[in-house]
């Protein structure tokens, strides 16, 4: 299978979801083999800065969603430019940047895709969090998550028979009412509203859900663009249990030095 880019410069504007402030994301084609900058920087693990509450590269935080369409959509090389400190946050999903994608035209380049391939097992923990790669021909996830209140949600992710554009990229963020106001009083959380965010109250969603699992199905959204940091496509099956932006970044990195022993 060859790599893929898009035909032409698509744009997005808003509010990001953290700084409340209005941002604007440029997404045009990139030649085979750069694979996805944004401003100009690699969005690779190693030009990671944080992953407190989104992923951030370069100074520009919440580049997971997008980078969850491209890996969903199988687009290759994408030359991103942002202003704003974060991406916006749109409707708090994948979705406007996989459509935006989409409407931009996906088109294949005269260059053979690489994937990584695994070759052992691999697990990285924290606390109660664990996240497990094994060997498989293709692409998989197992993802468990339980929230006080909402119980166990599992979904199994095999984009071969299901689709990435109508099962993952619409979930949206989500978290908790009760800890909203302590998020703004730390400067964070000052663009979320009911219309970019699922908010999860004591007895049950505040506003409707586009699924009832919809928050295992963000997090695997999340793990998604975090797994497009290795650069490449992942070949492995992988269970996650409670993982986040801290756990999947450090797979990435294991899965990294591995490749170079």
């Amino acid at each position: 299978m060859n790599q893929r880019t898009i035909a032409r410069p698509v744009s997005l504007k808003g509010i990001g979801l953290h700084s409340g402030k209005e941002s604007e994301v440029i997404m045009a084609p990139a030649e085979a083999g750069a694979g996805i900058t944004i401003n100009g920087i690699p969005a690779i693990i190693s030009n990671v800065t944080s992953t407190d509450r989104a992923t951030t590269i370069g100074g520009v935080a919440l580049v997971e969603h997008l980078l969850s369409a491209a890996y969903g959509l199988g687009i290759d090389n994408l030359k991103v430019a942002v202003t704003g400190p974060e991406l916006p946050i749109g409707d708090g999903s994948a979705l406007p940047f996989a459509q935006a994608l989409e409407q931009a035209g996906p088109v294949e380049q005269p260059a053979e895709r690489l994937y990584y391939e695994l070759k052992e097992n691999i697990t990285v923990k924290e606390g109660e969090a664990l996240l497990a790669a094994r060997p498989f021909d293709g692409f998989k996830v197992e993802f468990m998550v339980k929230f006080e209140g909402f119980g166990e949600q599992t979904l199994i992710f095999d984009p071969s028979r299901q689709s990435y554009l109508k099962e993952i990229a619409p979930a949206r963020t989500f978290g908790r009412l009760s800890e909203a106001e302590a998020l703004k009083r730390q400067g964070l959380a000052l663009g979320a509203s009911l219309g970019n965010a699922l908010v999860l109250g004591k007895d049950g969603y505040v506003n409707e859900p586009r699924f009832p699992d919809e928050p295992v199905r963000h997090k695997l959204l999340d793990l998604i663009g975090d797994l497009a940091l290795l650069g490449r496509p992942l070949c492995a099956a992988l269970k996650a249990e409670r993982s986040g932006h801290k756990l999947n970044t450090e797979l990435v990195r294991r899965l990294l030095a591995n490749d170079r022993t």
